[in-house]
């Protein structure tokens, strides 16, 4: 995970679209799947690489198949002696080969150098590309890719992280990538993008994005052709003091829509006061959810007060990995049971090294 950069950052009271209903509608449960253990593994021999995390998902809807994008890293530290030191990241497909009616199995297809279908080669890469999030576009089928482009200044200095965005028509080849450039190339620090595409090319489509590095929560664009982004003003969903997204929220896949039109948007977040062995470090993250209004994605109708998924399982916890007390939902595509409504097949990064999978069922109240 890139560092959060450092910020003065002024709290601003204008929060648009937070127009929050009275009494809850919505109720939304995460189970966890594959009988609470992780997917995606170097230490079972599930992939070629030590850390493998924050995957996003690919879905054909006519077939229903399903692929994870995963970001994966190896460890550096025979070359620095930091045992927290890390190679760039790569973007590597395994496709989900089965997930049973009960959920208790889940099959992935391993992991080598030879699934790598994205990877650093320009200069404003050259510290990783990261933590992918993807929507498919419905008029032509085209995956759309949000990235981190993290770059390394030469002589040093502090990295600069810039929201990407890539297309392919066929992911599972690194030749039908095409870079498409920064969303917002003026500025230093951004990422974590979630797209919501439009019906059709010329939109509207809208983009929620940040890790509370610029302002003190997300933010919200739109545009029409998916090249230059306009910001609404204001912090679209702010921090919470005192809540688990108290420190920080981030953003999470592309908003998915519900039987009664409106959106199921899940986001990341974190708090502080929890001590672990890696130097400096003492965050929880958590992941959190929103509803999202059909008619006008950018107005919020529900928030949670709790969180929806937190580091509970030993390998989320994670003392003994790379970053302890994480769990980190960048991918969720509707449940491959296509009688199941409302529900969604999700997975998720634990602790910056391996991958776990979820169901999220949501309940409304009419």
């Amino acid at each position: 995970r890139c560092k959060m950069r450092s910020f003065a950052i002024i709290l601003v009271a204008l929060c648009y679209g937070v127009a929050l209903v009275a009494a809850a509608k919505y109720k939304v449960v995460a189970t966890r799947l594959n009988q609470e253990q992780p997917l995606l593994n170097h230490a079972d021999g599930k992939s070629n690489f030590d850390y493998n995390y924050n995957p996003a998902v690919l879905q054909w809807p006519d077939t229903m198949e399903t692929s994870l994008l995963v970001r994966v890293q190896n460890n550096n530290s025979r070359v620095t002696r930091d045992p927290y030191s890390v190679t760039p990241s790569f973007l590597a497909m395994s496709p989900v080969l089965s997930v049973d009616p009960s959920g208790k199995h889940v099959f992935l297809k391993s992991i080598t150098q030879e699934s790598v279908v994205f990877s650093p080669s320009v200069p404003t890469e050259n510290y990783g590309t990261e933590d992918p999030r993807v929507a498919r576009a419905p008029w032509d089928g085209t995956f759309y890719m949000t990235y981190s482009a993290v770059q390394q200044p030469a002589g040093g200095g502090d990295l600069i992280c810039k929201l990407s965005l890539a297309a392919a028509k066929n992911p599972f080849d690194p030749n039908s990538w095409q870079r498409l450039g920064p969303l917002f190339p003026q500025m230093n620090w951004t990422k974590s993008g979630s797209l919501l595409l439009g019906d059709n090319q010329a939109g509207p489509h809208y983009l929620f994005y940040g890790d509370s590095g610029r302002v003190a929560g997300l933010q919200a664009a739109t545009s029409n052709d998916m090249v230059t982004w306009t910001n609404l003003p204001g912090i679209w969903l702010p921090m919470r003091p005192g809540s688990f997204d108290s420190l920080m929220v981030e953003g999470g896949p592309p908003p998915l829509k519900l039987s009664d039109g409106n959106y199921l948007y899940i986001y990341n977040s974190a708090r502080q006061g929890f001590p672990s062995p890696k130097p400096g470090y003492d965050l929880q993250y958590n992941v959190g959810w929103l509803v999202l209004d059909g008619k006008n994605p950018t107005k919020i109708l529900q928030r949670c007060d709790e969180p929806l998924l937190s580091p509970e399982l030993p390998w989320e916890i994670g003392m003994d990995l790379l970053t302890p007390n994480v769990v980190f939902l960048e991918g969720l595509v509707p449940y491959p049971d296509t009688s199941a409504v409302n529900s969604f097949l999700g997975f998720y990064g634990a602790a910056d090294q391996v991958v776990g999978s979820v169901r999220i069922d949501v309940t409304i109240d009419e």
